[in-house]
């Protein structure tokens, strides 16, 4: 297979050198040439070419005046020079010269190797430029299909947010009072009964009342665990308070709090996700820790809210937490990536005996939901 002809522009004014050059090349090259810069530019922006030697000393222009126009063509230039002056060959190259030869010294193999080089390395520059484009193209597709999956896990979050919130109202409006109206019924049933049969039926129906209450309890407890009713409106302080006096009530871990009033965050669904945030944290101390005490903070620093959960327990290695297999590590990484969804962070500082410092930062203007 023959190999391509090099197409190449000669900028040169010299008739001598002109002639010089093209008997230096090969039969591999097509030459066209130009006596003037300005002329040998408009060739090069007309025709395709690809490479140009070009004359530094030139009726119109020196070679370095249409250097940078040529170069915005993608052309390999190779600047022609009577002799060999250090200061016109450095300022040709800083510009993006890609070679120079002197005339005098100027032979076919010389020649040849130079332009085979100046052309490599502009198809080398160019590859790489298309790959950087590329990969730009791919981290922007990136960028996006991430932004995607974030907006889908924030709705996926704030949704299933608010359907707790739906199934708390239902227990409450519906499910509790159907049991109330059960309850009524039932003593509404005995009052009916004989005596007789009231004494014969009154284990049957003390079963039945206690059973209810059960019922009403576990209602109840469903109820304010999905969506604790406080936290509507309500500050961090209020909620924190309530929480406190849960996890005394049911867990017996005392919960000391310190706050700032004005520690808040106005939108009750992130409030409400930031709280079951810090309860699961308390619920890490009850089931991990060891210990029957935690402290609880809250305040705000450098335009956040910040949230520490400080216990004095049996601590951990914070390592673990990347093997979301190990026991709580699955749990705080949940609640990191909610955060995530927001902008906020979590930080865990912890070593084997030496407890945990849990703090959940926030922005006080945190993303939009």
């Amino acid at each position: 297979m023959t190999q391509p002809t090099i197409k190449v522009l000669l900028i040169e004014d010299d008739e001598v050198d002109r002639e010089a050059t093209r008997r230096a090349l090969s039969s591999s090259y097509s030459v066209d040439t130009a006596a003037m810069g300005h002329v040998g530019l408009q060739a090069a922006l007309n025709k395709p070419f690809d490479v140009v030697l070009l004359d530094y000393r030139l009726p119109d222009v020196t070679g370095i005046d249409i250097l940078p126009d040529l170069l915005a063509q993608n052309l390999p230039v190779i600047l022609l020079t009577v002799e060999e002056n250090p200061d016109i060959i450095i300022n040709a190259m800083k510009l993006g010269a890609h070679d120079y030869i002197v005339k005098r010294q100027m032979t076919p193999t010389a020649l040849d190797h130079a332009i085979t080089n100046a052309i490599e390395k502009v198809a080398l520059k160019q590859n790489i430029e298309a790959k950087q484009r590329q990969v730009v193209k791919q981290a922007a597709t990136l960028e996006q299909q991430n932004r995607q999956i974030r907006d889908l896990a924030l709705a996926l979050t704030l949704a299933q947010q608010q359907e707790r919130r739906r199934i708390a109202q239902t227990l409450h409006d519906n499910l509790q009072q159907i049991l109330h109206g059960l309850h009524v019924r039932v003593l509404l049933l005995n009052t009916d009964l004989q005596p007789e049969q009231q004494a014969a039926g009154q284990a049957h129906i003390e079963e039945i009342e206690n059973l209810i209450d059960q019922a009403l309890e576990v209602v109840r407890t469903l109820s304010v665990e999905l969506s604790p009713p406080l936290l509507k409106g309500d500050g961090l302080d209020v909620a924190f308070a309530w929480l406190a006096d849960q996890m005394k009530q049911r867990h017996s871990l005392d919960v000391n709090l310190e706050g700032e009033d004005n520690c808040n965050i106005n939108n009750d669904d992130l409030r409400i996700l930031i709280f079951q945030m810090v309860r699961e944290l308390l619920f890490n101390v009850v089931k991990h820790a060891g210990v029957n005490q935690a402290h609880l903070k809250y305040f705000t620093e450098d335009g956040q809210i910040k949230i520490q959960v400080i216990d004095d327990g049996s601590g951990f290695d914070p390592e673990t937490l990347n093997n979301h297999k190990k026991k709580g590590a699955l749990g705080l990484y949940s609640i990191q990536e909610r955060l995530n969804l927001f902008g906020g962070n979590l930080e865990v500082q912890s070593n084997p005996g030496q407890g945990t410092i849990a703090t959940i930062s926030i922005s006080q203007q945190p993303i939009q939901l």
